[in-house]
């Protein structure tokens, strides 16, 4: 009965396609309105248009609002076989002149990265290229990237670290802040000067965001709990600020845990700060609430 079903499948699949790629071919709004529901139906059935990937590519008059939903097709039909392809696409993508594209673009390669393993590294090699471009938003995108990349696989690409502390200077968003801040902690042991890399982010500690600050908080203490022979007056430091020069609810509490998990029990606070963080999955099976 299971092998019928799959052959009903197959049969049904192959007669979509054809009509379903000829809607592209009309009128911006009805290619958005196809587009949506395509998106659907390759969220359930992603081998019926797998083959047909390139009519999702993107052309250079298409409105803003089809190229997002063509690149979450792409994102979805994205395969082992197809990636290549759809790196260079998306590499392209990320080199125009809107911001927002350009930052969903390079968005997108970090989630090829999360898919698909074995195309990890081409998909790192793609955003180190980016980095290059020193194009400010560009870099604060991929390095937010490359930590969710981190936490999908940790201890395997951390080689690209080097090439991210090099940027520091370019991050001035919060969200990129806090990301390489994550990784200056998560990776402390493996960074020579990670000491100086947090220094230079807690000279503006109490002008940060929120998010910010909890990153910078939470990596002191990693790293004082990795080299705790130089980092004592640091964390100190930051305790300090967190504790007593807050206003933030999340930050003082935070900050008192970790001041009592220290002072009585440093074998806890290392179980708890230092333990295995669960891995970012795979979002491209996943229905947007939009949708």
């Amino acid at each position: 009965d299971e092998v019928t079903n799959q052959e009903v499948v197959r049969s049904v699949s192959k007669k979509l396609a054809p009509p379903l790629v000829t809607l592209l071919n009309a009128e911006p709004e009805i290619q958005y309105v196809a587009l949506r529901n395509i998106n659907l139906i390759v969220l359930k059935q992603p081998r019926i248009l797998e083959n047909e990937i390139k009519v999702f590519f993107c052309k250079y008059n298409d409105p803003i609002y089809v190229k997002m939903e063509k690149m979450e097709i792409i994102i979805r039909l994205a395969s082992d076989r197809n990636v290549d392809q759809v790196l260079l696409e998306f590499k392209e993508y990320a080199t125009e002149v809107d911001v927002e594209f350009v930052r969903r673009s390079v968005r997108a390669i970090g989630r090829c990265a999360i898919k698909l393993e074995k195309a990890t590294e081409r998909c790192i090699n793609v955003l180190l290229d980016l980095i290059q471009t020193k194009v400010s938003y560009v870099v604060q995108e991929a390095v937010v990237v490359i930590k969710d990349i981190f936490r999908k696989y940790p201890n395997r690409y951390e080689s690209v670290i080097a090439t991210l502390c090099e940027n520091l200077e370019d991050l001035d968003e919060p969200e990129a802040k806090a990301s390489m801040v994550w990784i200056i902690g998560e990776y402390a042991d493996r960074i020579d000067n990670a000491d100086e890399l947090l220094e230079s982010f807690l000279e503006t500690f109490q002008e940060e965001t929120a998010m910010v600050q909890l990153q910078l908080l939470t990596a002191t203490v990693k790293l004082f709990l990795k080299q705790p022979d130089n980092t004592q007056e640091m964390v100190q430091r930051v305790l300090n600020l967190a504790t007593e020069h807050s206003d933030n609810p999340d930050l003082r509490d935070r900050g008192y845990v970790y001041w009592r998990l220290l002072s009585s029990d440093p074998e806890a606070a290392r179980a708890v700060v230092l333990s295995h963080k669960p891995e970012i999955g795979d979002d491209t099976s996943t229905l947007e609430p939009s949708l």
